[in-house]
């Protein structure tokens, strides 16, 4: 299999802290330029200066595709993004990216690797949300995914905020997409189109387990602790805590009372009608602990080199580095 045969399809929306997202763009495609890992940007045009630079930018690299048009007014469409940016794909295998993601091209293709000798259809991979301390330190060559992992594991958490596992990203392959049906545009603005398109995915291979509370929308700090579909789609992604293997994602500013985040309510009553669940008499733990302690079991692995997994003290007022930013967190600011 060659590498070359990996393409990552990014949604591209400047509406919001557009010069930031231009530079994590340029990044990435720096980082994947001789790679043979080919990025597809799926790009809303909304006619501004940094849209044109944003065009100046990508095309550049031989390694990207811009697909850039005026596809709609108003709120942010990332599942639209994507399935513009898809149907110029035209590699085997698919990586569902952020543009906030650290580009560890190693990983990625680590994970295309398994997915074609058929270890698992596809992987949702964990994600460490970093501090600008964090950030800053990565993308300064301060430190690397490598040595971030083990910071996290040792309790340092001046540089994390917290862990998704699951998160979207996404290692796939690509007729796998079309088979789910895409992602659905009628969600708009922030959340719960990524965990509509895991969930359909993951029920395609019937790798779910059944669960009697699957619309929890209970979040939990440690990712051993997630109740509903979190935890019926991060079962999925025991093996990876348990190797070790995370993506990172560059900390950015959050807009104050943006509609891109109120809109979470409504795309989760979406969700919600989309999945709702069958009756299901399966005897099943309020936890994910027991799961992750019988796969430390069968693999032999010590379960105290993974003791920052059991953490669930709830907040991140501790993570933040700086007291400005925790008296801020406090303050809800």
């Amino acid at each position: 299999m060659l590498k070359s045969d990996l393409t990552a399809i990014i949604p591209m929306d400047l509406s919001q802290r557009p010069y930031d997202l231009i530079r994590k763009a340029q990044r990435l495609c720096k980082a994947a330029e001789h790679t043979g890992l080919k990025l597809i940007f799926g790009h809303n045009d909304r006619g501004t200066l940094a849209d044109s630079i944003l065009k100046t930018v990508v095309r550049r690299y031989a390694c990207a595709t811009l697909v850039s048009d005026k596809f709609y007014n108003g709120e942010v469409n990332t599942s639209l993004l994507r399935n513009k940016a898809f149907d110029r794909v035209s590699t085997d295998y698919l990586l569902l990216l952020d543009v906030d993601i650290w580009p560890d091209i190693q990983m990625f293709f680590k994970y295309q690797q398994k997915v074609f000798e058929g270890s698992r259809p596809f992987y949702f991979l964990p994600c460490l949300y970093l501090t600008p301390r964090g950030s800053k330190n990565l993308a300064g060559g301060k430190t690397s995914p490598k040595e971030l992992a083990i910071s996290f594991f040792g309790f340092s958490r001046k540089e994390f905020l917290h862990l998704a596992s699951p998160s979207s990203i996404t290692v796939m392959r690509s007729t796998d997409y079309l088979a789910v049906g895409c992602f659905d545009e009628l969600y708009t603005g922030h959340g719960y189109e990524d965990f509509d398109f895991m969930m359909r995915l993951a029920n395609h291979y019937h790798c779910l387990t059944p669960c009697a509370k699957i619309l929890d929308n209970s979040t939990a700090r440690s990712p051993l602790f997630t109740t509903g579909f979190r935890r019926a789609l991060g079962r999925l992604c025991l093996q990876a805590l348990l190797d070790k293997d995370f993506v990172y994602h560059l900390h950015h500013a959050k807009p104050k009372a943006s509609k891109y985040y109120l809109a979470r309510t409504d795309n989760y009553a979406r969700f919600s009608k989309l999945h709702q669940p069958r009756e299901s008499a399966v005897s099943e733990s309020s936890t994910l602990l027991e799961d992750f302690l019988n796969l430390c079991r069968e693999s032999n692995n010590n379960f105290h080199d993974y003791s920052a997994l059991f953490e669930n003290k709830p907040g991140h007022v501790d993570r933040y580095d700086t007291f400005k930013r925790r008296l801020r967190f406090l303050l809800n600011e």
